[in-house]
């Protein structure tokens, strides 16, 4: 699992990571009548976009969009797991270095390998008639489509998402192949492509990561579709919003995710190849180091997590033990059974006074008991005298005996 490699490809783009979304399509029909329901290594940097496509699987779940959830799950498929085949032959090519600072100009050496990540990352950032673009861009549609605020907030917040996917995807390209290499001469000595069984399968995934998504748009999320005619998927009729998605969003807002894509492509790539001391004053300035420390720090979500969560935690579940273990546990238990044989030994101790009548008394007395408990029912008011004169006869003796 760790890859890359086919096992990883085939975890990441098709299998576990999406079984749970696969779970909540399939999971339609009770979700649509329950209205309560609602870095630096190459490997890692693939990885962690799983993220952000999972999350715009769930959004179209949450849209009741179920078929466009699929299509992009399917559509997801191919290009991530090109993505991580790909990374796998560039690791290969060179011994197995994967911190990709230590790449740069690799595309002399990987032309091919530099094609089809290029065609999946373009697939990736939803870039216009690759495969991506047809399910992930109708997903931000759908999303202002509903025309609710949440809708609303929803297409906001993942048209920042894809801002953010399109930043680290043009990361990894520009490192890898088109920097100035940076690693050692021996990665690129015997830098070289794989053979046929490396290639081919990263030829075939690019293929369908380009013409997928044109040629199955209108099976999986055309309006007179009648793929899922056996209600695989069910969609609420008052949930569709399919309608207008197509007709009735402004173009603006069709076009924002695309402007901000290649925007940011264009400025990353400008910064970093023609302006880098501009961008090296605004990394050590008080401003960017901020802005640098905070998405660093995951935006101090762990920082707020660890400080006044797992330290609450940690800090009740020390006093929770201290308090059970320590105190009302060893209470009731050997220091509370210690203390109790001890009360009860110097208690039976002081019967003992060595007068014949206060032994016999306290055979009377049992004897009395003993009889009692024949002949005398509980409620019986005799009884209750008869146990008022014992405790009387006692401490009447007991006083005697101190005396």
């Amino acid at each position: 699992m760790e890859g890359p490699t086919p096992v990883s490809a085939l975890i990441h783009a098709a299998t576990m990571v999406t079984a749970g979304v696969y779970l909540l399509m399939r999971s339609s029909p009770l979700i649509e009548y329950s209205s309560t329901v609602l870095v630096l290594y190459i490997k890692k940097v693939i990885a962690y976009s799983t993220m952000s496509q999972l999350g715009m699987m769930v959004i179209a779940i949450g849209l009741s969009s179920y078929n466009l959830a699929l299509f992009h799950l399917v559509n997801h498929a191919f290009y991530k797991a090109l993505l991580f085949l790909g990374a796998g032959s560039v690791i290969h090519a060179v011994a197995d270095n994967q911190d990709f600072r230590k790449y740069g100009g690799l595309r002399e050496f990987l032309p091919l390998t530099y094609s089809v990540m290029l065609i999946a990352s373009l697939s990736l950032v939803a870039v216009p008639f690759m495969t991506g673009f047809y399910s992930k861009d109708f997903i931000l549609e759908s999303s202002y489509g509903q025309f609710y605020l949440s809708g609303t907030i929803v297409y906001f917040i993942a048209t920042i998402g894809a801002m953010f996917t399109t930043l680290y995807s043009a990361k990894v390209l520009y490192l890898t192949f088109l920097a100035n290499p940076n690693g050692p001469l021996s990665s690129y000595k015997h830098a070289h492509e794989g053979d046929i069984f490396l290639t081919l399968p990263l030829i075939i995934l690019s293929i369908f990561s380009i013409f997928f998504g044109y040629l199955t748009k209108d099976i999986f999320i055309g309006l007179g579709t009648g793929f899922f005619v056996d209600n695989s998927l069910f969609i609420h009729p008052s949930h569709e919003i399919m309608l207008d998605t197509e007709f009735a969003v402004p173009t603006f807002f069709k076009l924002l995710p695309f402007i901000f894509t290649v925007s940011l492509s264009i400025i990353s790539v400008l910064f970093s190849e023609f302006l880098p001391k501009l961008l090296l004053n605004f990394k050590y300035s008080r401003f960017g180091y901020n802005i640098f420390s905070f998405f660093n720090q995951r935006f101090y979500i762990e920082l707020f997590y660890n400080k006044y969560i797992v330290e609450g935690v940690l800090k009740l579940g020390g006093q929770t033990t201290k308090s059970l273990d320590k105190g009302s546990v060893e209470f009731l238990g050997p220091y509370g059974l210690e203390k109790g044989l001890l009360s009860l030994s110097n208690s039976l101790g002081k019967l003992s006074t060595g007068v014949i009548t206060t032994y016999a008394l306290y055979v009377l007395i049992g004897l009395m008991f003993y009889i009692s408990l024949i002949y005398f029912s509980y409620n019986d008011n005799n009884l209750f005298i008869l146990v008022i004169f014992t405790l009387f006869a006692l401490l009447n003796n007991n006083l005697t005996s101190t005396k």
